[in-house]
């Protein structure tokens, strides 16, 4: 049994030889795969060191166990005990990332930087092998996961970093160690966890910080008040826009259902829904130039890109046009997704929305913001689902009120639509996705 080195750092250079040799690390015992190194992580609710067993007998080359006791004894000469899991993994993580000699790109903000993150993964793995952050897995756990994803064979790496808390950028930072980084925007969103704003502001831009600090090189967009304003001062940076004169500019045609822009001259159209994901477009596309991709390879990338996991998604129905984009919601991202579906040409329209979450004392007055926005638009139907919207709703015969998804899809089967264009979008909580098969 591996353990009780005389120091932390001499632990985790050895843990890394190990790594070296089995490069694949995951902390789900059910998805352990021949030669994964199994990392028993804690939680609320569970204790990975109880599933070290498993994970061995799954063919797990390694478990990193913080619990002694719990040491399998037929498999103990491949059981690695340390002080704490979380630790250590995050340890090997920054021991690695200093090994890496390749652009690490750090990409955060409120709405469109999982969007972003795969529209960049799509432009540069046309020229470098890339590697990116899987899914939104972009927290205290996900970095050093994703970090510990990048081998030798890589030449670039995207790493998204989110937070709901004043800091957690500047944490990430200090263990992605980003050489470049942009911020998609800043918007009203966790602002129970930020305590204001101001907070939000603060805690986004410690990328710039780091990037500042760190001779490293930003993109920035220029059409966003908070961020073009801490940005000014930096002086590695390309600029990019779609309103402004800028190092990239951009011409948005905000009348299609798809995200479409004109860029060089180049007409680009892709798959996804909303005038707002243009400059989720016109970031990824600033990194490509920077990168040396042509102008045909980034309009390639991007018109092949299709989103998934209900992120700005418009679906073909056998009765109806859904857009999708019902992953997550927040005060701006539904404000920016209702604002242009107003502008889209379409008839019979519908507007589904589910509630906001982790607003704090701003709950009540971002959903009414919201409501008015919506109502008075003209739309064939409004309906409101969650107990934020109930009292708003009251007295209102032009608004749907449910408490649920399931309660709207009821409604939906016992009075169905056809020939209609509908924006369904929620906080993931409120579980939008569900009235889809009906719809």
């Amino acid at each position: 049994m591996v353990k009780h080195y005389q120091s932390e750092s001499k632990q985790i250079e050895s843990l890394y030889k190990i790594y070296l040799n089995n490069p694949h690390i995951t902390t789900d015992s059910r998805k352990v795969q021949q030669g994964d190194i199994f990392f028993a992580l804690r939680g609320d609710n569970f204790d990975g060191n109880q599933f070290a067993k498993g994970a061995l007998e799954m063919g797990a080359c390694c478990v990193v166990m913080d619990n002694e006791n719990l040491v399998p004894q037929d498999y103990k000469d491949r059981c690695f005990i340390v002080e704490d899991v979380f630790k250590t993994l995050d340890a090997l993580a920054i021991f690695h990332r200093l090994q890496l000699k390749i652009p690490v790109i750090g990409i955060t903000g409120t709405n469109g930087k999982t969007t972003t993150k795969e529209l960049l993964m799509s432009i540069l793995s046309r020229k470098y092998k890339t590697q990116a952050t899987k899914g939104n897995f972009n927290n205290h756990i996900g970095v050093p996961l994703t970090l510990l994803s990048v081998t030798d064979q890589y030449e670039m790496a995207i790493v998204e970093m989110g937070a709901n808390h004043c800091g957690e950028i500047g944490y990430l930072c200090q263990r992605a160690m980003p050489t470049h980084g942009l911020i998609t925007n800043i918007g009203h969103a966790h602002i129970e966890g930020f305590g204001s704003f101001d907070g939000v502001v603060k805690t986004k831009c410690e990328l710039l910080d780091y990037l500042e600090q760190h001779n490293g090189f930003a993109f920035v967009n220029l059409d966003d008040t908070n961020v073009a304003n801490r940005a000014a001062k930096l002086t590695n940076k390309t600029t990019y826009s779609i309103k402004q004169q800028a190092d990239i500019v951009a011409q948005v045609d905000d009348t299609k259902p798809q995200a479409s822009l004109t860029f060089n001259g180049m007409e680009i159209t892709s798959n996804l829904t909303g005038a707002f994901n243009a400059q989720n477009i016109l970031a990824a596309v600033s990194v490509g130039k920077h990168f040396g991709l042509s102008d045909a390879e980034i309009k390639d990338a991007i018109t092949n890109y299709y989103p998934e996991n209900h992120r700005s998604q418009i679906k073909q129905t056998k009765h109806n046009t859904l857009i999708l984009d019902c992953y997550n919601a927040n005060p701006s991202s539904v404000k920016a997704s209702v604002e242009a579906f107003i502008k889209m040409t379409a008839s019979n329209k519908r507007v589904y929305l589910g509630a906001m979450k982790e607003l704090g004392s701003d709950s009540w007055q971002e959903h009414k913001a919201v409501l008015n926005l919506v109502n008075g638009n003209g739309f064939e139907q409004i309906a409101f689902v969650g107990g934020e919207y109930k009292e708003l709703c009251q007295g209102n015969d032009n608004l749907l009120w449910f408490s649920t998804s399931l309660l709207l899809r009821e409604y939906l089967l016992a009075n169905p639509v056809k020939d209609s264009t509908i924006l369904i979008k929620g906080s993931r909580a409120t579980q939008m996705e569900l009235v889809e098969d009906v719809l």
